[in-house]
């Protein structure tokens, strides 16, 4: 059974592992120090994180790359692997359930690397990162249709699929 983590609130990202420590999550670049969430005016990769965590959305450049915004409306997220999907709510849906989820919300993105940390969005990747900031997860190299739903079992839980559709551009 899949481990879940509490990121009290933070939206959970996929990043690619070596490129974890450009990402700095609420600290700011300018005074190197923790910031509090700025959605006015974006000054850290967690303000960032913030405005892109919205389902049909969620792609953000990190430096020749991309990490992957999950939104949710939960501290609890996971990632379940036979069924590429990261899990949010604290509770994982049936098959039965899964297959009758309305899928909305669909869009493109491109996994460069194979290597990717589940990560809390608030954590600064630059120091040292905590076991519960984060969980590894293995993808193929290559585009990915990502797809968004709701399903209410006792709770609500919100649950992001990634679908490995082509490989890599330039592959």
């Amino acid at each position: 059974m899949p481990t879940w983590l509490d990121f009290s609130g933070a939206p959970s990202m996929l990043i690619p592992a070596e490129l974890v420590a450009l990402w700095r999550g609420a600290i700011d670049p300018a005074t190197e120090a923790y910031s509090e969430l700025n959605r006015e005016e974006p000054q850290t990769d967690y303000d960032r994180a913030c405005a892109a965590a919205w389902p049909g959305r969620g792609e953000l450049r990190l430096g020749k790359s991309s990490a992957l915004v999950i939104y949710s409306e939960s501290d609890e997220h996971a990632w379940m692997e036979a069924e590429g999907i990261v899990a949010a709510g604290g509770w994982f849906p049936t098959a039965l359930q899964l297959q009758q989820a309305v899928w909305t919300d669909s869009f493109t993105w491109q996994a460069d690397h194979e290597n990717y940390l589940l990560l809390n969005s608030a954590a600064d990747g630059k120091s040292m990162l905590r076991s519960d900031d984060y969980m590894r997860v293995e993808l193929k190299r290559g585009i990915y249709t990502v797809d968004f739903a709701l399903i209410e079992d006792e709770y609500l839980g919100c649950f992001t699929k990634l679908t490995h559709i082509a490989p890599a551009v330039g592959a």
